[in-house]
């Protein structure tokens, strides 16, 4: 199935017109794979292999929908999802593509009142989308019958196993028919998936789609070797670089997690966690929070971030490096969406470098070892909030004519001294309260091959260029971060910047291709003398230092700077 158009007569016209309207026009890899075969005969137990955000919720969303008998207002499709924030989702989906179908959906799941649930139920439904414990509740009340179940859907299954809800899952069985078809979703096969396939369903279709093993061409991925002591240190430094840090930070436990947040949040940082063993209640809380921005950084584990969908994060953290590869793909694939550009951080250990490289042989992309940024790269990410702030200052200046005269006051009554003391504490509440000299020198990232190199760009205070226009033209052009760029300095004809040894090729070629001012200016590697064997290691490297002349041959004809 290459576009839905081929499924013209097996679509009803309601459905066709909701995808049309949607632009649905060329089904996903699982779509095309289960679509047409489930529309032709829905009395199937299928067992779908595919990760979150390929479109399985369409996949068993149009065939689900198109099994109902709408004359018979009962419970006839039932799609049961680990979370609260996937059930909305589903059930999104699903009103979306339903539209003047007549089908009547409705969810269920813990956290809201029981009674008006139950008041729907009675008032007949033909597919419920709900969580497993609520669920459970309702039928143990009597409020929730199966009787006339066609279709059981079991979204992001392992997970629901993982989270401990293989009892629940085995409760909605017994209390449906025996008929009754399973479609089952997952992401992996393990070993409780097999025991639910072999006990419970017949004849099984089995579909697989493409594994997530690649990673978005939007996203640019670091790599940090941290010993695991000065992890939260380093966590802290890579957010208080980032003028505009909005992301997850990924960790493997809960009490991880926890441990995380509170440290964080003791440097003032505007953080929240998020972890399995939180009430619904609070988890909601904690989502409309992270999404409404009351706080930038949001702790989890994996399972507790399952169906968040937030937009516009600028940055994902591996606190650690995850077991499997699609796990990590699909952390990292939170960030860089829609067009825009994310930034990928990883974590990891010295003796786990070698996993670098297996990693980056299989999602076919190249990440960049980093080092953490020092105190000096976070307080000039932190004056340029300053400079941005004075700048807005001047612009909204008219709205605080009311308060002039009573401000004027206070100055004309202060010494220099004081006011000057004044200053810094404003500053220092509002632009570096992060800001700590810690404890660690993480000397041995330095040592695992981050060691700052210098470029030596022929343009400096002469042809009008400054520090924070060379800043902003390597973060933006050059793709940098602000960790990355050590120092710059301008002087009457050069600038020289400092950047790790593993980013000065790509540098150089941006430089040359798109350089900061109009006109062709020489750009190249100054050559360290002085670092013991810095030369022979480069030509083992094959390193290419071009548009690079000799120092005599530079200087040729030309006045010194």
């Amino acid at each position: 199935m290459n576009s839905f158009n081929t499924l013209s007569s097996l679509l009803w016209t309601s459905i066709k017109d909701s995808l049309q309207a949607l632009g649905f026009t060329q089904p996903t890899e699982i779509q095309s794979k289960i679509i047409p075969i489930l529309l032709e005969n829905y009395k199937q137990d299928v067992h779908a292999q595919a990760q979150t955000g390929t479109g399985k919720t369409l996949a068993f969303g149009i065939p689900l929908l198109q099994a109902m008998d709408i004359s018979e207002r009962r419970v006839q499709g039932l799609v049961i999802a680990p979370t609260r924030e996937l059930v909305l989702q589903i059930y999104e989906s699903l009103k979306d593509v339903s539209r003047g179908s007549n089908v009547a959906i409705d969810t269920i799941y813990g956290g809201m009142p029981i009674s008006r649930q139950i008041e729907s139920l009675k008032r007949g439904v033909h597919i419920i989308v709900g969580t497993p414990g609520r669920i459970n509740d309702l039928l143990r009340r009597g409020a929730l019958r199966l009787d006339h179940l066609k279709v059981l859907v079991l979204d992001e299954a392992d997970i629901m196993l993982d989270m401990g809800f293989r009892e629940e899952i085995d409760e909605v069985l017994e209390a449906a028919p025996k008929d009754r078809k399973i479609w089952l979703f997952s992401a992996t096969v393990m070993a409780g998936i097999k025991t639910l396939i072999k006990s419970h369903m017949h004849n099984v279709l089995t579909v697989q789609t493409a594994k997530a093993t690649s990673s978005s061409a939007q996203i640019t991925q670091y790599y940090c070797v941290v010993p695991e002591k000065q992890r939260i240190e380093a966590t802290m430094r890579f957010i208080e670089a980032a003028p505009d840090f909005n992301g997850i930070i990924f960790c493997r436990t809960k009490v991880l997690s926890s441990e995380i947040t509170e440290e964080l949040a003791s440097k003032g940082l505007k953080v929240n966690c998020l972890h399995g063993d939180m009430k619904q209640s609070l988890r909601n809380h904690v989502i409309k929070g992270f999404k409404n921005r009351d706080f930038n950084i949001l702790v989890a584990t994996d399972v507790a971030a399952r169906g968040i969908d937030v937009s516009d994060l600028s940055h994902v953290i591996n606190y650690s490096i995850p077991d499997d590869i699609e796990s990590y793909v699909h952390r990292i694939g939170r960030t860089g969406r829609a067009g825009k550009e994310g930034i990928a951080i990883l974590l990891i250990s010295p003796s786990q470098q070698y996993r670098v490289k297996r990693l980056e042989k299989t999602i076919n992309a190249k990440l960049i070892e980093t080092s953490v940024p020092s105190v000096d790269a976070i307080v000039n990410v932190k004056m340029s909030a300053v400079s941005d702030f004075i700048e807005q200052a001047k612009k909204d200046d008219k709205k605080y004519a009311a308060v002039d005269s009573a401000i004027s006051k206070i100055l004309d009554s202060f010494s220099q001294e004081q006011i000057r003391l004044a200053l810094e504490i404003a500053l220092r509440e509002k632009f570096f309260q992060g800001v700590h000299e810690t404890k660690h020198s993480f000397t041995e990232s330095a040592s695992m091959g981050a060691i700052p190199q210098e470029i030596c760009l022929e343009l400096g205070q002469e042809n009008g260029v400054e520090e924070d226009q060379v800043r902003s033209y390597l973060y933006t052009v050059c793709k940098l971060v602000p960790q990355e760029v050590t120092k710059v300095r301008v002087l009457k004809f050069k600038t020289f910047i400092s950047i790790p040894e593993s980013r000065l090729k790509s540098c150089l070629d941006c430089m040359r291709s798109n350089p900061i001012i109009k006109g062709k200016h020489r750009a190249y590697l100054v050559k360290d003398e002085y670092r013991p064997g810095a030369q022979s290691s480069r030509q083992q490297r094959g390193f290419k230092e071009s548009g690079r002349s000799s120092r005599k041959d530079h200087f040729k004809g030309k006045k010194r700077s």
